[in-house]
């Protein structure tokens, strides 16, 4: 996976994870995505600045916190989401071409089942989803902290 993304977006892959984060949880603070990312805040800050230099991201004061800024998906960086997502999606699509049907259905089993185990807090429930697609996955462990976390 890591390799397919680098192919399209070689910035890093904090960077291509904070993106689809961004994506699948529009506002997070820097402080929010550096924390589910496991990057400082200085880390974050600047995975932040290389997206809104790039302009997939824009930033906003948070209204309750002058020093709090939240983060959001520009249109061309929900272009480049959908691109990495994609990729993403083909790189395991190819991985699991030789896993046969009835396995691939007992792997799912389990799959959930370990994501459903991982969140204790929202930080970690970020963590395990920084490379969501929603629309595939239906059990998010996010979901099962609290949707719209807002800490």
């Amino acid at each position: 996976m890591r390799g397919a993304i680098s192919q399209r977006f070689p910035a890093g892959g904090e960077t291509a994870a904070a993106l689809s984060l961004i994506g699948h949880e529009p506002g997070l603070s820097i402080d929010q995505i550096g924390k589910a990312l496991r990057l400082s805040h200085a880390g974050a800050a600047r995975v932040v600045e290389r997206l809104v230099a790039q302009n997939f991201v824009s930033k906003s004061q948070s209204p309750g916190d002058r020093r709090v800024m939240h983060v959001s998906l520009t249109s061309g960086g929900e272009t480049e989401r959908r691109a990495l997502l994609n990729l993403r999606s083909t790189a395991i699509t190819g991985l699991l071409a030789a896993v046969g049907e009835k396995d691939r259905a007992a792997l799912e089993r389990v799959a959930e089942t370990i994501l459903a185990s991982l969140p204790r807090d929202e930080v970690r429930a970020r963590t395990t989803c920084r490379f969501c697609d929603e629309e595939k996955c239906t059990n998010c462990p996010t979901d099962i902290v609290g949707p719209g976390i807002t800490n």
